[in-house]
């Protein structure tokens, strides 16, 4: 069974991070600029909530908030839906689909060592069911 750490080792473990008072609308850039779904508020070097294209419509746009005007600790999602690195990678979709969020935030204890999406999840899934699969059909093939 795959770990947590073995997703961030495929994808690279860093995580683009925003402080609490900044704007939305710096964040969106962040976030555009990087093609990612979710930035990390911090405060004070330490992670203490999220912000989400999600947190972004539901409590932006639908709400009519300015982005230029709104700081991210108003909106973004806390506390933190966090994992550790040993957690496995089917633990962490299981938490996923149990707390309703699309990102976990990766602790080693204290330090914030990287965030895994639900499609960063399933793709290291499907890559590793695709090395069975190659696996089993070169046993059966009688290659090894």
């Amino acid at each position: 069974m795959s770990t947590l750490s073995e997703v961030l080792e495929r994808k690279g473990g860093s995580v683009v991070t925003v402080s609490c008072d900044s704007t939305v609308r710096d964040a969106i850039q962040k976030m555009s600029n990087a093609n990612i779904g979710a930035v990390v508020a911090v405060e004070n070097d330490k992670a203490i909530g999220i912000f989400t294209e999600r947190d972004y419509l539901r409590k932006i746009a639908l709400e009519g908030r300015s982005s230029t005007d709104t700081a991210i600790s108003e909106v973004m999602s806390s506390p933190l839906i966090t994992a550790t690195p040993e957690e496995s990678s089917r633990d962490a979709m299981g938490t996923m689909t149990e707390r309703r969020c699309r990102h976990l935030v990766i602790m080693d204890e204290e330090e914030m060592v990287g965030i895994v999406s639900q499609g960063d999840l399933v793709k290291h899934l499907l890559l590793q069911k695709e090395a069975e699969v190659e696996q089993l059909s070169g046993y059966i093939a009688g290659n090894y």
